[in-house]
């Protein structure tokens, strides 16, 4: 991609050049200063994978275990809570009795890390079977996400307004009175 931008800057460039226009347009001046930037900014950036492993976030966690992390709750299904704290697989904690409301979807929470995958080899198999989660403690709530008024659906109002009888027409055409 940057051999692309390379070469289209130089296109542009002569582009500038060999033009029977007088005047270049402002848009094409912006293009060639996009390029510029985008060229500039990634001749920096030459590093290895190894070392942008080595200094990234994940690799200065070290230890998983007992490790507080932040995270997201995504779903929420009884007493259970699916939290993305931004590993492989969601942690799926127990919602505390107290205060359970204000568990719900988005809201921010602090759990303690203790396993990012839960996966074992049980009796029989060759391979680890992977349970598709992350084990975690949940700590506390760090920010509640503001419930949502109530509204009414098709069925509230369709309960709450009277149903009036209809004539119902027989096979001879003639009315029949309404069952109740």
């Amino acid at each position: 991609m940057l051999r692309s931008l390379l070469n289209s800057r130089s296109i542009l460039r002569n582009f500038r050049a060999i033009s029977t226009e007088t005047t270049v347009a402002a848009g094409d001046e912006s293009i060639i200063d996009f390029v510029d930037t985008v060229t500039e900014s990634s001749e920096g950036q030459n590093q290895s994978f190894a070392s942008l492993l080595r200094n990234s976030k994940f690799m200065q966690l070290g230890d998983f275990n007992g490790r507080l992390v932040v995270g997201k709750i995504v779903h929420r299904i009884q007493d259970d809570v699916y939290i993305d704290f931004g590993l492989k697989f969601n942690a799926v904690c127990k919602v505390p009795a107290a205060n359970s409301e204000a568990y719900r979807s988005g809201a921010r929470v602090l759990i303690r890390l203790l396993d990012p995958e839960l996966s074992e080899r049980f009796l029989g198999s060759k391979r680890d079977l992977t349970l598709l989660e992350a084990d975690a403690v949940l700590v506390r709530l760090l920010s509640n996400v503001p419930r949502k008024p109530r509204q009414k659906t098709s069925t509230d109002s369709a309960a709450e307004t009277p149903v009036e009888p209809t004539k119902e027409t027989t096979s001879e055409g003639t009315a029949s009175p309404p069952t109740q």
